[in-house]
């Protein structure tokens, strides 16, 4: 990674604490959590489904916990999402760059796994073309470089993932390949599908894990143990614009805001309770 920008993630993604983390429903954060138990030891506690919060029914401490692909408005997160709340504890571009509805068009459109990837300095040169076209594939980073009608989205996956990220061999993927060569491996392997706790407490997904163990070569596998729910949440979207109103409404009636994304220019989804 640029070393300007790696200067600017939060001074926790630097220290060797052993923290715990909040994994959220697809692969992005998956693979995420996976990566930094390999790098860092951390272990998954809690499980966010949107609606729903869930913990290990074995976890019986209180340790702060980092939220895993999902943007939260206060405490630790590795995130990819533009969220108009700055929260200066997310190690996310888009934050560090003050991304908004204003200069939305040039905001880091990669995975979460990418910045985690290129800030450990995880070495993919021995991953197999296919696995470093699943990198791409996840979150569908590869996409802004194919928008041909909106130059500003190209503009910006050249800079994060050559300039900022320092993986210039996954943008010469891009270019060596079109967009439905990345569609296909999605379709392949269930990359897109869903993570989710069935009536049981356990995690299920239809995500092909088996073939992505043997595509990287280690093991992606959900715990077999079992989740509680400890939260459950509301959701609202909102414009941008109202989206001062909302929050002092949602707060007079005593509700708090969990997490919020800014998912296109204008608009903002939120879960609260």
């Amino acid at each position: 990674m640029n070393k300007e920008y790696k200067e600017k993630f939060p001074n926790w993604t630097k220290d060797n604490k052993k923290y715990y983390m909040c994994l959220t429903d697809d692969l992005d954060s998956l693979f995420s959590c996976i990566l930094l138990n390999k790098i860092k030891g951390y272990k998954i506690s809690h499980f966010y489904s949107f609606n729903s919060l869930y913990r290990l029914s074995s976890y019986k401490n209180n340790s702060k916990i980092i939220a895993i692909d999902m943007e939260t408005n206060i405490g630790k997160a590795w995130s990819n999402h533009v969220n108009n709340v700055h929260n200066c504890n997310a190690a996310n571009l888009n934050v560090i760059d003050r991304i908004d509805e204003n200069t939305y068009f040039k905001k880091y459109s990669g995975s979460t796994l990418l910045q985690i990837i290129s800030y450990y300095n995880w070495d993919i040169s021995s991953l197999t073309e296919e696995a470093r076209m699943i990198l791409l594939a996840i979150d569908s980073t590869y996409l802004g470089y194919y928008l041909k009608q909106y130059p500003l989205p190209q503009v910006a996956n050249k800079h994060y993932l050559c300039d900022i990220l320092d993986l210039k061999e996954l943008y010469k993927l891009q270019e060596n390949h079109t967009k439905e060569d990345f569609e296909k491996l999605q379709k392949k392997y269930n990359l897109k599908k869903k993570i989710f706790v069935n009536e049981e407490g356990k995690l299920k997904t239809s995500i092909d894990l088996k073939a992505l163990s043997k595509i990287f070569r280690f093991e992606f596998r959900l715990t077999e143990e079992s989740f509680e729910p400890i939260k459950i949440f509301k959701k609202a979207g909102v414009n941008t614009k109202d989206y001062t109103y909302l929050a002092e409404k949602l707060e007079r009636n005593g509700h708090k805001i969990f997490t919020q994304a800014q998912t296109n220019k204008n608009f903002i989804k939120l879960s609260y309770y």
